[in-house]
């Protein structure tokens, strides 16, 4: 290298105390990466294109983290390039001369831009699991064992992924890891204590995955909070509410406290309340009353059929009470909505073929 520096006019003149040369150089070498970030940057979609005739949201993976790996390209020949450069000059007969100081600081943020580049795309590369999963399965579609199992690997890789990135950037500045490990043993008492919730919740994830009491999807019920799960995290649990608000519950108290999962029910009660006019024909209110029994028996959506009926409750001075009870079989929430609103339909169509009218409190009849 000191052929091509010697090449540049006035290379020995000093700038801030350094040769003309050196400068030059170094802008070469922030060039040369550069080009090798951009290189970078139009390489990965062509390794990926395979994949993204495959897996159409791949698409975003890879334009959020062709920039990463861009950046850690670029890093990483900086970082070398300095090194050797610095290695270079340091030869006796060598006539650049190249600080020591320059060598360390350039050398150190060279590796951190790689270090950091490369940690920001790991994390971004973590996001593919799900991806592959999705294409791989056989219907494309996720289940919340499945959900669950992948949001827990996702976390936990993110968190090795940190750590070592920590350390390797610690390790760039020249920090004595050893020496910091010793002192964390002197004082591992009270970092411990300090640290005690957030291994709480490391272990408490770990249980969780284990014991599995709830899946991504399921609706559950811890203490004051009800909603459903949306995550299960190496730390937190977040669940949404039916408000739409997003609850985070450390996994360290989801471990010692009772949760109540609405997912696991093998079946769903369903009791409504049906208020026929006074004035109904008692025949025709005894028919519909087998009718609405009929009609659940012959739902494919409904089970314990010895323990489902509709009978008159009771009768006020307004309105015959007619009270129905049913036990859906069905997999969530919105399956649910669709069978009541058939089973409800029909017994409207019932009311309507036995001439049966329905209470309405709002209307008066002459005299009264």
């Amino acid at each position: 290298m000191d052929a091509f520096i010697q090449l540049v006019p006035g290379w020995d003149n000093l700038v801030f105390g350094v040769q003309l040369g050196v400068f030059v150089a170094l802008l070469g070498i922030f060039v040369i990466g550069m080009i090798a970030r951009q290189v970078t940057m139009y390489i990965l979609p062509k390794l990926l294109s395979h994949w993204t005739h495959e897996i159409e949201s791949i698409n975003e993976f890879e334009l959020g983290s062709r920039y990463s790996f861009g950046a850690s390209a670029a890093g990483l020949v900086w970082w070398k390039l300095i090194e050797y450069f610095a290695t270079e000059s340091a030869d006796p007969s060598s006539l650049i001369t190249f600080p020591s100081t320059y060598g360390y600081w350039l050398g150190a943020f060279s590796e951190v831009t790689f270090m950091v580049g490369a940690l920001l795309g790991l994390m971004r590369l973590v996001e593919l699991i799900e991806l592959i999963v999705v294409w791989w399965d056989d219907d494309g579609v996720l289940d919340g064992t499945e959900k669950t199992l992948i949001s827990a690997v996702e976390s936990i890789l993110r968190f090795v992924i940190l750590m070592l990135g920590i350390l390797t950037i610690a390790n760039a500045f020249n920090f004595d890891l050893t020496t910091l490990l010793a002192g964390l043993g002197v004082g591992g008492l009270a970092i411990a204590f300090a640290a005690k919730d957030t291994i709480g919740n490391l272990f408490g994830a770990v249980t969780l995955l284990l014991d599995r009491p709830f899946k991504m999807g399921d609706w559950i019920k811890v203490g004051n909070f009800e909603g459903e799960v949306i995550e299960v995290g190496i730390r937190t649990t977040l669940i949404r509410s039916s408000a739409d608000t997003v609850v985070t519950l450390p996994n360290a108290s989801l471990v010692n406290k009772n949760i109540e999962n609405f997912g696991k029910r093998r079946w769903r009660r369903y009791q409504p309340v049906l208020y026929l006019d006074l004035a109904s024909n008692s025949e025709n209110v005894e028919s519909f009353c087998r009718n609405i029994e009929e009609l659940i028996g012959k739902n494919p959506k409904t089970q314990k059929e010895e323990d489902s009926y509709a009978h008159v409750s009771a009768i006020s001075k307004d309105s015959i009470e007619i009270a129905v009870n049913l036990y859906w079989n069905v997999s969530g929430g919105i399956e649910e909505k669709e069978e009541r609103e058939k089973i409800l339909l029909n017994i409207i169509g019932l009311a309507e073929e036995l001439k049966l009218t329905f209470f309405e409190p709002r209307i008066r009849r002459t005299g009264e």
